[in-house]
């Protein structure tokens, strides 16, 4: 999903919201999926078309966060002021990196966090905000954030948590988040709240033997659909929560990866499923689906929750 921020909702085209017509061609399309992306990254003028050939759907976001561009940097480098309409005084600065990235990124670790934002990170952000009394004085790490981690980003600013640590698996993204947490406007909104970024990677890259045991809760957006990653993410969540500590997971269907990674992960943990989590997130997705578009599509646009609770 390539983010385009302005003074409007959150305006995302999904490069993974391709389904082929049948198996025979899944591999086709799937290379195709991974073209649209490097003609994104690389600023080429053809991505557009490219898109439409493999009938790449549409989605505004749920409208739970808004953007307003407030500076660029000579390097390009481009700053939002994100806002919550249903946050009232809530405001975090975040640095985007430019759209113009070098695409021999995408040989190395996954790095599609760099140059998107996804529903299931919106509306975890929502739900953090919903829910902040339960951070309270926990140690909280948010896995595979992208270069953004709104979610851990929005709570070390609005809840009282005792430590926050934002993380990637991405270089660049986890230098992204040093910088956003060392803008002025941020640092002074922390408050008593610990805040930190790393580099924490999953399976057999991991680079978390010094984080076993720390976390009372554990943030994921959207990182279950890659088959040969899901057991080594349900290790790490599991390696690095403390004994009773929770994960709270947001993740669309995407065929059956959600469904994978759940019974997966219950051979670890006590899974709990929603569906319905937020009135608000419920009427909105309920509102799209009657409407009958095309742009709107469940299986890859509305997240569900998963929540994994670690034996005492």
């Amino acid at each position: 999903m390539f983010l385009k921020a302005g003074n409007s909702n959150l305006k995302i085209m999904n490069a993974c919201d391709v389904r082929p017509h049948n198996q025979n061609d899944r591999k086709t399309k799937a290379l195709q999926r991974w073209k649209i992306l490097k003609q994104a990254l690389t600023g080429s003028s053809s991505a557009e078309t490219c898109a439409s050939d493999v009938s790449v759907r549409r989605f505004s976001s749920f409208g739970l966060l808004k953007t307003e561009k407030i500076s660029t940097t000579p390097e390009g480098n481009v700053w939002f002021r994100y806002t919550a309409p249903g946050k009232p005084g809530f405001c975090m600065s975040v640095r985007h990196l430019p759209g113009t990235m070098d695409a021999n990124t995408l040989l190395g670790f996954n790095n599609t966090g760099n140059v998107c934002v996804w529903p299931a990170e919106e509306v975890m952000t929502n739900y953090c905000f919903q829910h902040l009394e339960n951070f309270s004085d926990l140690a909280v790490c948010e896995l595979g954030g992208g270069m953004t981690c709104l979610a851990g980003l929005a709570l070390a600013l609005e809840s009282k948590a005792a430590h926050v640590v934002l993380s990637d698996g991405n270089e660049d993204s986890v230098e992204n988040l040093n910088v956003i947490l060392e803008q002025k406007d941020n640092q002074s909104k922390f408050g008593k709240t610990k805040v930190s970024s790393r580099l924490i990677r999953w399976g057999k890259d991991e680079t978390h033997q010094d984080l076993h045991g720390s976390f009372n809760v554990v943030l994921c957006a959207d990182c279950l659909f890659f088959d040969d990653g899901r057991a080594d993410l349900a290790d790490l969540i599991f390696d690095i929560l403390k004994p009773k500590g929770r994960a709270i997971l947001f993740a669309p269907h995407r065929g059956s990866t959600f469904q994978a990674f759940s019974e997966l992960a219950k051979e670890k943990f006590h899974v709990e499923v929603q569906d319905n989590y937020s009135q608000e997130v419920w009427g909105l997705h309920c509102k799209m689906k009657s409407t009958g578009s095309d742009m709107y599509d469940e299986n890859i646009h509305y997240p569900r929750l998963i929540i994994l609770t670690k034996a005492g």
